[in-house]
């Protein structure tokens, strides 16, 4: 592999790093550790939650590794255009990204070389993810107000990391209790390294696209990742609940919907372990903006057992016409069943 290839691998592995923490890479991966592993690939898992090679080379001593290198979702390189037939055992091939922490040979990667020289991006922020182009927003902006009216489309992410979570949980109003609790939190036990899909509102923070569709009584919000569906009763008082979603009740304030979410089943509050008990309140607010093409949640995490104040979370859409939630099928590979 050519010097100047691993240089410019490295730079697209650097401004992507913040494209990279999401589940438990911040655990598992050093995102200050940045390197490339050249070697041939031995296997390849093409399965969500994460695309996974396996990777043979010979070490600084003579003696042979096996490297597991993952990167971003199907979902993800598909939308950056990798497919499945640019990676098969046999090749040889460099990859680079973060390192695994205290030693252990894995990366999460954010960039490949091909053995044809071909440097291709296993990370992206979000407006080359989904075509967030200048053009792609004036068609948003000239298409039919009928269109724009309201929130019942696809949208993609603008920002949609919980900025406590992003700051390693260090600014989350903990009570004693809640720290206690945190404590314990291993990120190996992470329920998403066994496709075990998160609920309220660790759910609401994450980097695919969104939809909204009117059923009348109810509003049903569709998440690509984990092929979750949120049950928003407009209609009533909400009930059942839903498993780890909890029972959403919402009410329109012209173009907002205001929701109240309660009776969650789900333990936390992000990918990192903090907590929430069963008394959690959530607090949401899904504002449209006066143009019709951004879609903001605003909401306020309400826990007197884990925090001492409301823990405020935001997430931002817009809409970029065309763009569809793809299935997620999340599948383990056989070691880790």
């Amino acid at each position: 592999m050519r010097i100047i290839q691993i240089g410019l691998l490295l730079a697209v592995s650097l401004a992507a790093i913040s494209a990279t923490a999401h589940h438990a890479e911040i655990g598992r991966y050093d995102p200050n550790d940045q390197g490339t592993v050249e070697g041939e690939i031995t296997d390849v898992f093409w399965r969500n939650p994460h695309v996974r090679l396996l990777l043979s080379r010979i070490g600084e001593d003579g003696q042979e590794e096996e490297w597991e290198i993952e990167f971003g979702s199907v979902n993800t390189v598909v939308r950056l255009g990798v497919s499945r037939d640019l990676l098969a055992v046999g090749d040889r091939v460099a990859v680079s990204g973060s390192m695994g922490r205290n030693g252990v040979t894995a990366m999460f990667a954010t960039g490949i070389v091909l053995p044809d020289g071909r440097e291709v991006a296993l990370q992206a922020e979000t407006d080359q993810r989904y075509n967030i182009t200048e053009n792609a927003q004036q068609e948003a902006d000239s298409a039919d107000a009928s269109l724009r009216a309201d929130i019942f489309r696809v949208w993609v992410p603008v920002t949609f990391r919980n900025r406590l979570s992003m700051e390693g949980g260090s600014g989350y109003p903990l009570t004693e209790a809640g720290r206690a609790i945190q404590a314990l939190w291993d990120p190996e036990e992470d329920p998403a390294l066994l496709c075990i899909p998160p609920g309220m509102p660790t759910v609401m923070a994450n980097p695919y696209p969104v939809s909204f569709e009117d059923r009348g009584g109810a509003i049903v919000m569709r998440l690509e990742e984990w092929d979750g569906e949120r049950i928003i009763y407009v209609d009533g008082d909400g009930e059942p609940s839903q498993p780890r979603m909890g029972r959403s009740v919402g009410r329109w304030e012209g173009a907002t919907l205001v929701v109240e979410t309660r009776d969650i089943d789900w333990r936390y509050v992000d990918d990192i372990g903090t907590p929430q008990s069963e008394d959690v309140v959530i607090n949401e607010r899904f504002i449209l903006s006066e143009d019709g093409t951004d879609l903001a949640w605003e909401a306020e995490v309400v826990d007197p057992v884990n925090f001492t104040e409301p823990v405020p979370m935001e997430v931002r859409w817009t809409w970029i016409p065309g763009q569809q939630v793809m299935p997620f099928n999340c599948e383990l590979p056989e070691d880790r069943q």
